[in-house]
């Protein structure tokens, strides 16, 4: 099992979208601590998302599929932003990427099944 996730965030921009506004994140905080506790995750979790896009890595001890849903409901709730996130779980095989672009994940690949359970 694979509990530590290690994560890569780059914003997106597109020629249909043109450029993505980034997070405020000392203005979200309190939306993104909401998002994480009300969906039964620790508040840490909502520091290692800070963390995330302010230095563009970060590590969150979940596994993967925990992150790709807490990043899909980020995404849901933050749909100005578009964004990708890449992770790599502690199994050589457990890595996966997102993009999201209006609130949607428009880019999907893994983690393989199997991986982080």
């Amino acid at each position: 099992m694979s509990w530590y996730t290690f994560v890569d965030f780059e914003y997106i921009d597109s020629d249909e979208l043109g450029e993505t506004p980034e997070f405020d994140i000392e203005r979200r905080l309190a939306e993104i601590e909401l998002l994480v506790t009300s969906n039964q995750y620790h508040r840490d979790v909502a520091k290692d998302i800070c963390e995330l896009v302010t230095t563009k890595k970060a590590s969150f001890k979940l596994i993967s599929y925990a992150v790709i849903e807490i990043f899909s409901k980020l995404a849901a709730r933050f749909p100005e932003v578009s964004f990708a996130v890449r992770g790599r779980g502690e199994d050589i095989r457990d890595i996966w990427l997102r993009e999201y672009a209006g609130g949607k994940t428009v880019l999907a690949l893994g983690p393989p099944e199997g991986a982080s359970l």
